[in-house]
Parts: C-alpha cells; sequence; structure tokens
C-alpha cells in the first residue's frame, strides 16, 4: 500500500512539474514575440518590405492652406507587419526646404507611448525639401491594442505653422 501511494505521489509531482514547464515557457513565449513587433519600432517601411506586405490605407485627410486642397495626409500600415506610418503627398513641389513634415503618434490603449516623423533618424525618408512633393514617417508597432494616428503640418519659410490635418486613430 505504501509502495502505491508512493508512486501516485512521484506520478503528480512529475505531471506537475510538466505542467509548469509548459506554462513557463507558454509566458516566456509571449514578452519574445512582443518585444519582436516592437523591433519595427522606428524602422523605414520601405527598408523592412512592410509598406509592400498587405498594404492598408487607414484614412485619408485633406490638407487645407488659405481654403486651398494643397495635399492630403495618410496613416497607412501593413497587416502583415502590424505597423503604420504616416504619408504625405502635396500636388505642388514644396517652395523651400521644410516645407512639410508628417509625425506618427502611437499609442497603447488610451496612453500615448511613441511618436516619430519624416526625419531620417526616425526611419523616415526625410521631410519635404525644397522641390519635393512628399514624405513618410518611420514605422510603429500597430496590432490592437496599439493604435497610431498621423499628423501632416506645412510650415512657413520662418517655421510657424501654415496648415495642418491628423487622422483619426486606427
Amino acid at each position: 500500500m505504501k509502495k502505491m501511494i508512493g508512486k501516485k505521489i512521484s506520478k503528480g509531482l512529475y505531471v506537475g512539474l510538466l505542467v509548469t514547464f509548459f506554462l513557463n515557457l507558454l509566458f516566456t513565449v509571449g514578452p519574445t514575440e512582443k518585444a519582436y513587433a516592437l523591433s519595427y519600432d522606428f524602422t523605414d517601411p520601405i527598408a523592412t518590405g512592410c509598406a509592400y506586405k498587405s498594404l492598408i490605407t487607414y484614412e485619408t485627410k485633406y490638407i487645407y492652406k488659405s481654403g486651398v486642397q494643397i495635399g492630403y495626409v495618410q496613416l497607412k500600415g501593413s497587416a502583415y507587419c502590424h505597423t503604420a506610418w504616416g504619408y504625405i503627398k502635396l500636388y505642388s513641389a514644396a517652395p523651400y526646404d521644410n516645407y512639410a513634415n508628417v509625425y506618427l503618434d502611437g499609442f497603447y490603449g488610451t496612453t500615448r507611448r511613441a511618436f516619430t516623423s519624416c526625419y531620417k533618424g526616425d526611419g523616415g525618408n526625410g521631410a519635404v525639401m525644397n522641390g519635393q512633393t512628399s514624405c513618410y514617417t518611420g514605422q510603429l508597432y500597430d496590432k490592437d491594442p496599439y493604435k497610431a494616428s498621423a499628423s501632416a503640418y506645412i510650415y512657413t519659410s520662418t517655421g510657424a505653422i501654415a496648415a495642418s490635418a491628423t487622422t483619426n486613430r486606427y
């Protein structure tokens, strides 16, 4: 009888250890996947290939300066990479350097967690300079509960804001 009880305890202990081991593996994988996903933050959507994988345009907002439509801002994303980035397109070439830029705000739920812009150090292709008509931001992770919105700004030659437009959060 004592041997039988000892074997049952041994089996129970073995099963308990296996369950604990697999639960630990389950919870260890989650943060690794999260870290991998967040590794797309502040990267170039074209260089990573995300701009070509399951492309989404979440929203387009038109930009008006002095009552005239001069271009649009888009919140773009990749369903494959679970990322979002901002894009601005002007209908005419910029008359001077740093004429326009897009800023991408990333949120975790309702909390702002990160932002990026067209500046190259942030993963974008640079602000809209003299003679250019567009730029895009670096990308941020954007799978629920993460969200993002894009804001475009048109500047005067002195750096004041002349016009702006912002998308909703997606």
